[in-house]
């Protein structure tokens, strides 16, 4: 039996926070929502909302009270802001605490110095003195890319569906894990519904493993008659130049999009496909051919 039963979101308006909200709810977890400002109608009435100040230990603390765990989901540069969370759940007691991760490869140490990365490895490094001290334990949860991201639309994705582009990283055969938002709710759910097995480590789910080869043979035949414009790029070339980029000062979403393909789509360099897995645990249940080719399927249409 988890000794987790009341749960703190911060971040639960954001594109993770609504499907970890449904999937805490339908746990029967006790769960507050920490927001900035109370918006009416944002969430359903029967859910606690806390206005809070995120820059303050004593507004938080005041608002974790009696809160067994909090799982944050907040995104871009509140990322670096959790430690004034964390230092707010060690006061008010909390025993779990999930950062705002949720990557690919950001478990890797060779990404560390990197911009985008050295965040999410401060705030570990943060959580890990805490549990040192017995004051607190945490979770990562690596979940790799998310599948709704990978099957965006465009070229921000994996292939460009709608335009028939496909841009191969390498030769097409990096492998790279994926789970879907929902699927990723649902296992910081089972992570907190096993507290005991979660604890101090870094959690692995992977609803499946895709390579672009393998989806662009699937679309080849799922639509023989459609022509691919298919160009290549080597990783480490997307990443280099993402890296100069930023550190001239450029930090446009184009820029970021090359540091994270860059080190998430390089296969084995950064280690983006999960063969061993924490799904059981989870109850985590894998994409099956078929399930992929309904995805493609749509994307085609």
């Amino acid at each position: 039996m988890s000794e987790i039963k009341s749960v703190a979101i911060a971040g639960a308006s954001g594109t993770l926070g609504p499907h970890v909200l449904k999937a805490l709810i339908d746990a029967k977890f006790q769960v507050k929502i920490l927001t900035r400002s109370k918006k009416p109608g944002e969430f359903d009435a029967g859910v606690d909302v806390v206005e809070v100040d995120f820059t303050s230990v004593e507004s938080l603390t005041a608002a974790l009270k009696g809160i067994d765990a909090v799982v944050s989901t907040v995104a871009g540069m509140a990322i670096k802001t959790q430690t004034v969370l964390i230092d707010a759940a060690t006061v008010a007691g909390v025993k779990r605490f999930i950062p705002s991760e949720y990557g690919s490869v950001t478990t890797n140490p060779k990404v560390e110095a990197f911009p985008l990365y050295e965040n999410v490895f401060q705030i570990k490094h943060h959580l890990q003195e805490k549990a040192n001290s017995g004051q607190l334990t945490w979770t990562v949860l690596a979940c790799g890319a998310f599948l709704e991201f990978l099957f965006a639309a465009g070229a921000a994705g994996l292939l460009d569906f709608a335009d028939r582009k496909a841009t191969l990283f390498d030769e097409g055969d990096n492998r790279l894990s994926s789970t879907s938002l929902a699927t990723a709710g649902k296992a910081i759910a089972g992570i907190l519904k096993n507290s005991e097995a979660t604890k101090n480590r870094v959690v692995k789910v992977s609803e499946v493993i895709l390579t672009q080869n393998q989806l662009l043979k699937i679309a080849e035949g799922l639509r023989p008659e459609d022509k691919w414009e298919i160009s290549k790029v080597a990783a480490s070339a997307v990443l280099k130049e993402g890296l100069v980029e930023f550190s001239a000062g450029d930090f446009s979403f184009p820029v970021i999009s090359k540091i994270i393909k860059g080190t998430g789509f390089a296969g084995e360099t950064y280690g983006s496909a999960y063969d061993e897995t924490d799904n059981e645990l989870l109850e985590v249940k894998e994409l099956t051919e078929e399930d992929l080719k309904k995805i493609v399927a749509e994307k085609l249409a």
